[in-house]
């Protein structure tokens, strides 16, 4: 029998008990036997496969088919919805503070960590799944590597699962792991005061003049340590030290990297993929003067302080960049370094509370990513 004539018969076998072994069997030879599946087979060989795992109660296989399945046909509506229904939660809180870090640089995270204990601030911290964990309650293991150049895809992960497993409904604040929190209470403030379901805020990026050569030793890859970064500047993009995307932007960072992975390729700053990922997306950054805005401080960058009562402006197009073309509306309808702590400019050190601590539970979440009792460049 020819391709066609098998891949036909096999999606057209009901999904049963007795089908169950069967239909994994004959994805798997088809698989061995071509070396060509059309993508339009192959979205419905993975959708297949999906069925059978959700029948069977297996999610993180069948999460991770279905993901499969969307990448080989990233316009079908359908199956999108399936995700969307899939991974649907709504969380009891509305925000959630991400600390980015790697086991290599395990005593910044734990440092910041300690100071967002001290002033009762919820938060995870995120490192990859290749490297030992981080040693700490809240620490967090995501589908991705620890290396450097992975850093994208790390960061990326970390967003789903919030997605996947948190809620749909949380507004997340990315924080790198060598930022200091000088602040607390302008930190709270400020994320307290962050609304818009679309909102991406940060302190934008130099653009024309990015260093493209910013990530040379720090990869693991030799060859990347020498390799000019080369995609274009599309827009202004937040410094990833720190950034805050709303709930509806945070959907669209994840549907997309979903839908094309392919955008991975060729990128080590997750920070400017963030960026232009949403300027496809119709979502401009809304610029704040610097960190401190936020209560945070970056060692070694100096930020003028914030103003007072102003409100943060759409960041412009840079002269003599070009334009993308403005996205239209989605036709998809889918089914459902180590410095002491420095001190504000009035000399005040970090507010801390005494208050008792909230914890996360990030127990029984049922995620097919691993939980662990653990851009601008920073060599995560």
């Amino acid at each position: 029998m020819s391709f066609s004539q098998r891949a036909t018969a096999l999606l057209q076998l009901p999904v049963s008990p007795l089908t169950w072994d069967g239909i994994l069997n004959e994805c798997d030879r088809l698989h061995a036997d071509f070396l060509h599946i059309p993508s339009e087979f192959k979205w419905a060989l993975d959708y297949k496969r999906f069925q059978v795992e959700r029948d069977r109660g297996n999610n993180g296989l069948a999460l991770a088919h279905l993901k499969a399945a969307i990448a080989a046909t990233p316009y079908n509506a359908d199956i999108l919805g399936d995700y969307q229904e899939l991974v649907k939660k709504t969380a009891g809180l509305e925000k959630m503070v991400l600390i980015i870090s790697s086991k290599r640089t395990e005593s910044q995270a734990l440092r910041l960590a300690d100071q967002f204990d001290q002033a009762d601030i919820d938060y995870v911290i995120v490192s990859g799944a290749d490297t030992p964990s981080i040693g700490h309650f809240r620490a967090l293991q995501v589908d991705a590597s620890d290396k450097y150049e992975a850093r994208p895809q790390k960061v990326a992960a970390a967003f789903a699962w919030i997605y996947e497993n948190i809620g749909g409904n949380v507004g997340v604040m990315k924080i790198d792991d060598d930022m200091l929190l000088l602040d607390a209470a302008q930190f709270k403030r400020s994320l307290a005061q962050f609304s818009g379901e679309t909102l991406y805020t940060g302190v934008p990026s130099v653009t024309l003049s990015h260093d493209r050569c910013q990530h040379w030793g720090l990869c693991q890859d030799r060859e990347l340590n020498r390799r000019v970064y080369g995609r274009p500047v599309l827009a202004p993009w937040a410094i990833g030290g720190a950034y805050y995307l709303g709930p509806k932007a945070v959907e669209k960072l994840v549907l997309a990297t979903l839908r094309f992975p392919g955008l991975f390729e060729g990128e080590y700053y997750e920070d400017k993929l963030v960026g232009d990922i949403l300027v496809f997306e119709s979502v401009s950054l809304t610029a704040v003067p610097g960190f401190n805005a936020f209560g945070l401080s970056m060692p070694g960058l100096a930020s003028p302080p914030p103003a007072a009562h102003s409100a943060a402006a759409p960041v412009a197009m840079p002269p003599s960049v070009p334009v993308p073309p403005a996205a239209k509306p989605s036709t998809l309808a889918v089914k459902s370094a180590n410095p002491a702590p420095a001190t504000t400019a009035a000399g005040q050190s970090a507010a801390v509370s005494a208050r008792p601590k909230k914890r996360l539970d990030l127990t029984g979440l049922g995620s097919p990513l691993k939980v662990s009792p653990a851009s601008d460049g920073n060599g995560k």
